[in-house]
């Protein structure tokens, strides 16, 4: 397979990873009335890493060989970034309102994750790139910020916490692109949920995970642990080591796009003309980014930094 047919395949699935963490809001409104949700961050993890531990011991490997593998370091910050977005982008949303506290925290992600590119791993941030990234979170801002009838208001505590949480989302990417220099794709997933085990089950247990135990919310929190979480780290895994970090994050504002869909065909939400002018520009941008011909040549040069 040609370079530029791996890293069309690594976007895709990128874009599809993207698709899947979008459903997580229609999931959190479909669980039990009062589910608590730090609950819905922690149970994603919590049951993701079960599922995944499963499949390595079914496979005849060991979790624990696994998670000797790496160096710690990387472990460590892929965890706190697994973690630390659970336990502020939720928390954000209630503070500042959804709108605003995604706008914040998936548009400012691209940004962060395209700075710690350059810096850790030597991707070179081109003019394409910052044009489509550009165009691509000012679709977001429209997508986002119109789509509610209701007046916005920022709360800085709250937007304090959504840019706290686009900086756990990219250091997320970063640390499972350093895993996946030593770890094969499952390998990298399991040991990213694995060690977030440390954070996630202390929380499921404090903030009463007995929702869970309702046919309703074991239906809820089997699809956020495998569809929102086992599945869509795989592949965002595979994508990672096929693509700049800077693009993975450009191309994770799917998300949004998927989860206003989602919401109009589910929900019966309807996005007005500004809304439905940003999914055309996070789609533009996307565009821009796929067909920036520089990358083709870089991403076959550029080498992760030691």
């Amino acid at each position: 397979m040609t370079a530029n047919a791996e890293r069309i395949k690594g976007m895709l699935l990128v874009m599809t990873a993207s698709m899947s963490w979008g459903t997580t809001g229609i999931l959190q409104a479909l669980a039990p009335e009062g589910t608590h949700p730090l609950t819905v961050g922690a149970v994603r993890v919590v049951l993701a890493s079960f599922v995944l531990m499963l499949y390595v011991k079914w496979k005849g490997g060991s979790v624990i060989a696994i998670l000797r593998k790496p160096p710690l370091f990387f472990l460590a910050i892929t965890a706190i970034g697994v973690m630390g977005y659970q336990f502020t982008f939720f928390p954000a949303l209630l503070l500042t309102g959804v709108s605003v506290g995604s706008m914040i925290a998936i548009g400012a992600a691209p940004v962060i994750a395209g700075i710690m590119g350059a810096v850790f791993e030597r991707e070179p941030l081109s003019g394409r790139w910052f044009l489509s990234t550009a165009i691509a979170i000012i679709g977001c801002a429209l997508l986002l910020g119109f789509g509610s009838s209701k007046d916005m208001a920022v709360n800085a505590k709250g937007a304090s916490l959504a840019f706290l949480a686009a900086f756990c989302y990219a250091t997320l990417g970063l640390g499972m692109k350093r895993l996946g220099t030593c770890l094969d794709t499952v390998e990298t997933a399991t040991a990213a949920t694995t060690a977030s085990l440390v954070f996630g089950l202390p929380a499921l247990i404090l903030f009463n995970p007995m929702w869970i135990f309702t046919p309703r919310g074991l239906a809820v929190a089997s699809a956020l642990g495998v569809l929102t979480e086992a599945l869509p780290m795989c592949f965002f895994a595979v994508g990672l080591k096929k693509i700049f970090l800077r693009d993975a994050y450009t191309l994770s504002l799917f998300e949004p796009l998927t989860a206003c869909g989602l919401s109009a065909l589910i929900l019966g939400e309807r996005l007005a003309p500004l809304p439905l002018f940003g999914a055309v520009l996070i789609l533009c941008g996307i565009f821009l980014l796929s067909t920036d011909p520089r990358n083709r040549k870089q991403e076959g040069q550029a080498e992760p930094a030691s």
